[in-house]
């Protein structure tokens, strides 16, 4: 009697000459450029029509781009909610290979650009609160004015962000805080500045040279929120006077700060750095002891990463501009 063979299934990769055969061992994802710069317009926006305006696409294009993505890597990216869409734990994962792979592809290209000189290129830098309120204008100034077809976006971020930008290739260079709390950053150091106490000529303190933080008990103050690094610094301090701080108000503008200390009876702690070139005729400024506060500022960069010409020379330009602003 004849033996009828059953076929064989395949139960997983099989070997082939076939590439686009998704079975096959061989097979790589068609992924392109497009792709990955509609995906992350998309995880940024969370919409599909604001991320189709960003990459200047219809919607339905984008939408097709993204389930051919989709497609490709063999996963759903996104959660579709209503109008709005969510990213699914694959497309977490997709999105910071994504944003490594474009900033390589990006610095690949800002590479060959260097042949012809600073003549084309991007940089973009994070930059302290600040720092950003003093000397952005200068940079941006000087920069351009040396460089105008070098594209130049500097973006107002706390310490943390800044060092995680870096790290994760999203900023070309960062003005933060040094030494950097990540052993993947290297610093160079611009200045170091202390922490004062600022508070209107009608303040009771006002007339004092210098004032220590256990005096400061019970003194009612305008501090900044505690997700800045320079509110943490001040945490510390009191924690180490063992004195805990009468907080009337939190705020995160500097500016709202010192214009709040000009019109009221309350003062504040911040570095020195913050009241600018200029001294303010309507603040007092006491140095602060017990302890004394200071904090470094430098230059960031990802340890080991490449250095565009244009982050270099963008680099050279902050550091020309602060020591201006310490000898003026």
């Amino acid at each position: 009697m004849a033996r009828i063979m059953a076929p064989l299934v395949a139960k997983g990769p099989i070997v082939c000459s076939d590439w686009n055969d998704k079975r096959c061992l061989c097979y790589v994802p068609s992924v392109e450029l497009r792709h990955l710069r509609y995906f992350l317009a998309a995880a940024d926006t969370l919409h599909f029509t604001k991320a189709a305006a960003q990459v200047h696409v219809s919607q339905p294009a984008l939408s097709a781009q993204i389930k051919q993505l989709e497609e490709e890597v063999a996963a759903l990216l996104f959660e579709r909610v209503g109008r709005s869409v969510r990213l699914t734990r694959a497309g977490e994962i997709f999105r910071g290979h994504a944003t490594r792979a474009l900033r390589e592809i990006e610095a690949a290209l800002a590479a060959i650009a260097e042949e012809e000189g600073l003549h084309r290129g991007a940089v973009t830098v994070g930059v302290l609160q600040t720092v950003h309120a003093y000397l952005a204008p200068d940079i941006v100034a000087s920069f351009s004015a040396r460089h105008p077809n070098i594209s130049l976006k500097l973006e107002e971020l706390s310490g943390p962000e800044i060092e995680q930008g870096v790290l994760d290739g999203l900023l070309d260079v960062g003005v933060g805080f040094n030494p950097a709390a990540s052993e993947g950053l290297e610093t160079q150091r611009l200045f170091e500045d202390d922490f004062v106490l600022i508070a209107s000529r009608r303040h009771r303190l006002a007339r004092r040279k210098r004032v220590a933080f256990a005096a400061l008990a019970g003194e009612p103050l305008v501090l900044l929120s505690p997700a800045y690094c320079v509110r943490q610094l001040v945490d510390g301090s009191f924690r180490a006077a063992n004195i805990a701080p009468r907080i009337a108000i939190e705020m995160n503008s500097i500016e709202g700060i010192l214009a709040t200390i000009r019109s009221g009876a309350m003062a504040t702690i911040l570095p020195r750095f913050s009241l600018g070139r200029s001294r303010d005729p309507m603040l007092s400024v006491i140095a602060l002891t017990g302890p004394t506060l200071k904090r470094g500022v430098g230059l960031l960069w990802r340890r080991g990463g490449y250095r565009s010409a244009a982050s270099k020379a963008l680099a050279e330009q902050v550091r020309a501009t602060v020591d201006q602003y310490w000898r003026s």
